[in-house]
């Protein structure tokens, strides 16, 4: 009974501190928009595009790993699954951080193509 309730307390623990790892995490320290003034020419575009691909790519690349340890969790050490359910919430949230990541890429591209002369503005 007592080995029960010390091995629910310290998964309780792990799940609280993989959440709390998560929600502490940030994107940047400094958003790149705000380093950009309006008078940014198509390179500084292009660089803050290659930027947020690149943490698109690495956000993507850490939902990955948690989904693979969320799958590779057996039934006794998860047994209510709380592990696996934090693991998956904090790959959904990593994914959606990706996806942000993407559309911002996306539009940074946009512009310094546009800038670039390779793409007529919309």
């Amino acid at each position: 009974m007592a080995h029960k309730f010390i091995y629910s307390v310290l998964a309780f623990f792990q799940a609280v501190a993989l959440l709390g790892l998560i929600g502490c995490s940030s994107v940047f320290a400094t958003p790149p928009e705000g380093v950009l003034a309006s008078n940014a020419n198509a390179d500084d575009h292009m660089a803050v595009a290659m930027l947020y691909q690149s943490k698109a790519q690495e956000l993507a690349a850490e939902a990955d790993r948690y989904e693979a340890q969320a799958s590779n969790l057996g039934p006794y050490v998860d047994t209510k699954g709380f592990r696996r359910s934090a693991l998956m919430t904090a790959a959904q949230e990593k994914r959606g951080a990706a996806a942000h990541m993407q559309e911002l890429y996306a539009a940074h591209l946009e512009k310094a193509q546009t800038m670039y002369g390779m793409k007529k503005p919309e």
